[in-house]
């Protein structure tokens, strides 16, 4: 489950040009991290239009040149079911990103 999302999620998620192996692992880092961050503020109680607001804003700590893959990575977490609000979120869609070539 985890997977099929992630990998389709990465393919339109990547900014252009990410090819260098340093470029992905942190493009893949970044974005598992948002992804975290996207499943802390729903667990939190947060809606996913305040989720995104909130990683897009100064205070998210989120590098600018990741807010157009901010809507659609809290988009994708929103639609886990609960069980998979869990760490392994991130985890999963970290490995799949560094598989993807």
């Amino acid at each position: 489950m985890f997977r099929t999302a992630a990998i389709l999620s990465l393919v339109l998620v990547l900014p252009a040009g990410a090819s260098a192996a340093d470029d992905k692992t942190a493009n893949c880092a970044a974005t598992a991290g948002i992804v975290a961050d996207a499943v802390n503020a729903r667990t939190g109680g947060n809606t996913q239009e305040g989720a995104i607001a909130f990683l897009t804003s100064d205070e998210g700590g989120i590098d600018d040149k990741y807010d157009p893959a901010v809507p659609m990575l809290v988009e994708w977490v929103y639609t886990l079911p609960e069980d998979q609000l869990t760490v392994e979120a991130s985890t999963a869609f970290e490995e799949a990103c560094l598989e993807h070539n």
